[in-house]
């Protein structure tokens, strides 16, 4: 329900959340394809293929490297997840809108596709998982229900505010941590490229 996959059947008032079951499950099927496409290429190492997802991006990383075990590493930043907390009190929810998504009916839907209960599955993948406490998109207690999902080696990192992130972003850059991740440990042989061939991908929370 983004770009160019906004087409019909679809209708206008039709968004991101408003058909979060189809958005989740469609583009975590797209990383999938995206990785077959990889693997295809010949010039990709495939045993480092890692994802950075912010928003729903991060929830749209969380299922796919659960059903995916090429994905390795996961930078997951303001994740969405725990879906009756998060629509019941995130802003980006239209206050006219939001009896629609808190009925029994649509949570049960949701609930099939929640990051929060397949993010502790993720014992075999490195995992960190940023949050802007002063961020309001993601309410306080879905939060903090992604964050005690997490992995128990995963990395947690808390941010008090958004100058504080920025402040981190400034000193290592936005893929500084999920470099660093995929190269650790890894041996250059004289198969390999000298150029690096990680595949690193990205998903935004652009609706």
């Amino acid at each position: 329900m983004s770009g160019d996959r906004f087409h019909a059947p679809h209708r206008l008032n039709q968004w991101f959340v408003s058909e979060l079951q189809e958005s989740l499950g469609s583009s975590a099927h797209d990383v999938q394809m995206i990785l077959n496409y990889l693997a295809t290429r010949g010039d990709i190492d495939m045993s480092r293929i890692g994802i950075f997802g912010q928003g729903s991006g991060g929830a749209i990383a969380v299922l796919a490297a659960a059903v995916d075990p090429r994905i390795r590493t996961l930078d997951l930043f303001n994740a969405w997840g725990d879906w009756p907390n998060w629509l019941k009190d995130s802003p980006l929810i239209l206050e006219k809108d939001r009896a629609n998504f808190v009925t029994p009916e649509f949570l049960n839907k949701a609930a099939k596709l929640d990051p929060a209960q397949y993010l502790p599955q993720l014992n075999a993948q490195k995992v960190r998982i940023e949050y802007i406490l002063d961020d309001p998109t993601t309410p306080k207690q879905a939060r903090e229900i992604m964050l005690a999902a997490a992995p128990k080696a995963a990395d947690v990192v808390r941010y008090k505010d958004t100058d504080e992130h920025a402040k981190a972003w400034r000193a290592n850059g936005l893929s500084g941590w999920l470099k660093s991740q995929l190269q650790a440990g890894q041996q250059q042989t004289p198969t390999q490229p000298k150029t690096d061939s990680t595949a690193a991908g990205v998903a935004s929370n652009r609706p």
